[in-house]
């Protein structure tokens, strides 16, 4: 069995990957925004263990990876202006890449890229998030993950409202600074911690620059910039568990989608560790949806792009920060049949009261009678 993998280039056929490895690492969106707004002071000299740790880390996310799929998604954005939304089609989009190490035959890696384009967005509008995660699995048929490396990269913004958006760009264009954050999240049996590095760049780095800016970044993570947090060994053994965000999420995406089939319990919350905090993610809801269809406005095409789905599983999550307590959300559409079984056709996020992002998987035009083969 196959999967239609759209990329940049044209939709070719790629192997099919087991549900619980697929492609729901998108929400990490919701992670990526963590990193805006948490104050950043200088660090203090980095333990020398930890030290060679960043050393390892930052040498193993510069090595190319295998990329066994890749997923393309479009995006729509709306923002509420007081009593109603306002939304745009064709704003940015990314892309979800899966593969593995190629010295490393018991690793999975994710790359995710998400955001606005300027040069599609009304006025310009350069917001974006890049994440990488691997995980190394014990060699032969054991389960579980025995370490995993998280690299997060954003571009910063602290508006509230779409007003403060407005005079946060127009701010920046006038200062000719922007700021950008990036985030390293190493996790092992009895071990975890993370280095957070904001900085400020005369290059505004759009979605298309981030094999340029990330080479820059990780120069930065061995130096004395930055924020680093430890978590204490007892409270990374009382958790029980190395996977990091996005393998929890595709743990809950399996029961999810077929879950119900086996008549399985709803898994507890899992935890995890990102940014020095323990987290809990938990599945809160599974609805089934007999179909669903997506109508978007592309820009510079003739025709609107139309596609059906059927068979689908709408999963909220919900993710619980335990150090400021305070809970976000965010839903899958997930195809549960066929070629599209376990993939997220469409996440929804909104990370405050104001917007809204949509994306939509890419498909061929026939994705809806794909599904079922």
């Amino acid at each position: 069995m196959h999967l239609y993998a759209p990329i940049r280039t044209g939709e070719v056929r790629l192997r099919r990957r087991p549900a619980r490895k697929m492609f729901c690492v998108v929400c990490t969106i919701g992670a990526l925004s963590i990193l805006a707004g948490r104050p950043v002071t200088a660090q203090a000299p980095v333990p020398h263990d930890i030290q060679a740790a960043l050393e390892h880390t930052t040498e193993l996310m510069r090595t190319p990876v295998h990329v066994d799929a890749q997923f393309d998604y479009i995006m729509t954005a709306r923002v509420r202006l007081l009593l109603f939304w306002v939304g745009k089609d064709d704003v940015g989009g990314g892309y979800i890449r899966r593969g593995k190490l190629p010295q490393d035959p018991d690793s999975d890696v994710i790359e995710l890229l998400i955001g606005s384009d300027p040069a599609k967005a009304p006025r310009a509008i350069n917001r974006w998030g890049a994440a990488s995660e691997i995980a190394h699995k014990p060699s032969g048929s054991g389960h579980g993950v025995e370490s995993s490396t998280f690299f997060g990269f954003m571009k910063v913004s602290s508006g509230t409202s779409a007003a403060d958006m407005e005079k946060e760009l127009a701010r920046e264009k006038r200062g000719g600074s922007f700021l950008f954050s990036a985030i390293i999240n190493r996790g092992e049996r009895n071990f975890d911690f993370a280095k957070v590095v904001p900085f400020s760049s005369d290059t505004d780095f759009t979605i298309h620059q981030f094999d340029q800016a990330k080479s820059m970044v990780f120069d930065r993570m061995l130096g004395s910039e930055g924020r680093l947090k430890e978590i204490d060994a007892k409270e990374v053994l009382a958790c029980g568990r190395r996977e990091g965000f996005l393998e929890s999420v595709a743990e809950l995406v399996d029961f999810a989608v077929k879950g119900r089939e086996t008549g399985r319990e709803t898994p507890p919350a899992l935890c995890y560790f990102y940014n020095g905090v323990h987290h809990q993610l938990t599945l809160a809801q599974v609805t089934k949806v007999p179909s669903e269809s997506v109508k978007l406005a592309l820009r510079d095409e003739p025709h609107d792009y139309v596609r059906t789905y059927r068979d689908l599983v709408l999963a909220r999550f919900e993710n619980f920060d335990q150090t400021t307590k305070k809970k976000t959300e965010f839903e899958l559409l997930l195809g549960t049949t066929g070629n599209l079984r376990g993939v997220p056709v469409q996440i929804r996020y909104q990370p405050n009261w104001w917007f809204q992002a949509i994306l939509n998987l890419k498909t061929p035009e026939n994705a809806a009678s794909a599904q079922n083969q």
